[in-house]
C-alpha cells in the first residue's frame, strides 16, 4: 500500500477501528460518521488513516473490516493504555518514524519535518494536513511533546515502559480469556467457533470495565458472538439461516425445524430483542432509540454465557436454564 496521511485524530481513528470491531460484515463512511457523530468526509479520513496504520482493511469498496489483532486491545483498553497501542503502531509506521527523526533534525519545526516526510515518503496529502495528523497522533501517543511556539521533539525516554504496558494490556486480555472458558465450561469452548463466537464474547467482557460510560458495546460484542453462535448450530443440525437475519429470526427458525426447544427459543429472544434495542437506533414504537443502563448490559452478557454453554449441554442431551 502507497503512503499517504489523512487529516484526522488519534481519536476519530480509534473510534473508526472500534465501529468496525463491532461488526460483522465491515462498515462504511457513513456508518462510522453516525457513530463517532461526524461528517461522512471526516468518517472516511479516519478509515482511510486507520488502513494505513494497519488496523482495518477494505478488501471491498467501502467495507472496511478488521485487519490487525491491535485493534481489539486498542478499543477496549483505559487511556494510558491505549495510548501505549498507538505508539507501537506509530513505531511501525514509517512516515511516522521519518516524521519523528525530522523533527529531531529540525530541533521541533514541524512544518519543516512535514514537508521532509512528504518528500521521502512520496505523500499526496498537504504539508498541514502531514502535519496535523502526525502531531495529533505522536501527542496522543507520548512519542512527541510539545515544546510550545509551535514546537515538538521526540520523546526518548519510556520505550520500554510502552512496550511494558503493552504487555500487561496483552495479559489481561488472556486473563480475560481465562475467566470466559471458565464460564462457559471446556466443552463449550472447544465446540464454538473461536473467530466469530469466543473472541466476540471475550471482547463483549472486556468492554464491561467501561459499561458505565458505554453500556451498548459490551451487547453489541456479546450479541454478535451469540448470533455467530446460532449460525455454527444451524450448520452443525443442517438448518439453513441464510434468509434467517439476526438472532431473533435465527432462534425462530431453528425452533421450527425442532433444533431448539421453546424455552431455549425464548431465552434467544430476549438476547435477539435487547440486542435490537441497543443496536438498531429510532424504535418506530417509541419513536426514539432506547437508553440502556449498565446493569442491562451487565446481564446480557451474562444471560449469553449462559445460553452458549446451555444450547452446547443440549447438543449432549443435557438440558439446562
Amino acid at each position: 500500500m502507497p503512503f499517504e496521511i489523512y487529516r484526522t485524530t488519534a481519536e476519530h481513528i480509534i473510534g473508526a477501528a472500534d465501529a468496525a470491531l463491532q461488526s460483522q460484515v465491515g462498515v462504511d463512511a457513513e456508518l462510522v460518521a453516525a457513530f463517532l457523530d461526524t461528517t461522512k468526509d471526516s468518517a472516511r479520513d479516519a478509515l482511510l488513516m486507520a488502513c494505513q496504520l494497519s488496523l482495518v482493511d477494505e478488501p471491498t469498496k467501502d467495507a472496511f473490516r478488521v485487519r490487525s489483532p491491535c485493534v481489539k486491545y486498542l478499543c477496549t483498553s483505559i487511556r494510558d493504555e491505549k495510548a501505549a497501542v498507538m505508539r507501537f503502531l506509530l513505531e511501525q509506521y514509517e512516515p511516522f518514524q521519518i516524521f519523528k527523526l525530522r523533527l529531531d533534525y529540525a530541533t521541533g519545526v514541524v512544518g519543516e519535518a512535514s514537508t521532509q516526510t512528504r518528500a521521502l515518503c512520496g505523500i499526496a496529502a498537504h504539508r498541514d494536513a502531514v502535519s496535523a495528523t502526525l502531531v495529533d497522533l505522536g501527542t496522543y501517543a507520548n512519542a512527541i511533546r510539545s515544546q510550545g511556539a509551535g514546537l515538538y521533539l521526540p520523546i526518548d525516554a519510556g520505550h520500554n515502559e510502552y512496550l511494558k504496558v503493552i504487555d500487561e494490556v496483552i495479559a489481561d486480555r488472556q486473563a480475560i480469556e481465562l475467566y470466559v472458558g471458565r464460564r462457559l465450561g471446556r466443552e463449550a469452548v472447544d465446540w464454538i467457533d473461536r473467530g466469530d463466537v469466543l473472541e466476540n464474547i471475550i471482547t463483549a467482557y472486556q468492554r464491561l470495565a467501561a459499561c458505565e460510560d458505554d453500556s451498548r458495546a459490551p451487547i453489541v460484542h456479546a450479541g454478535n458472538a451469540f448470533e455467530s453462535f446460532l449460525a455454527q448450530l444451524g450448520a452443525h443440525h443442517g438448518v439453513s439461516l441464510a434468509n434467517s437475519h439476526g438472532i431473533n429470526a435465527k432462534a425462530d427458525a431453528l425452533a421450527k425445524a425442532n433444533k431448539l426447544s421453546g424455552k431455549h427459543r425464548f431465552m434467544a429472544k430476549y438476547l435477539g430483542h435487547v440486542r435490537n434495542a441497543a443496536d438498531h437506533g429510532s424504535d418506530s414504537e417509541i419513536g426514539q432509540q432506547w437508553k440502556v443502563c449498565s446493569h442491562t448490559s451487565k446481564e446480557y452478557v451474562n444471560v449469553t454465557f449462559t445460553m452458549i454453554r446451555n444450547l452446547v449441554d443440549a447438543l449432549n442431551g443435557i438440558h439446562v436454564v
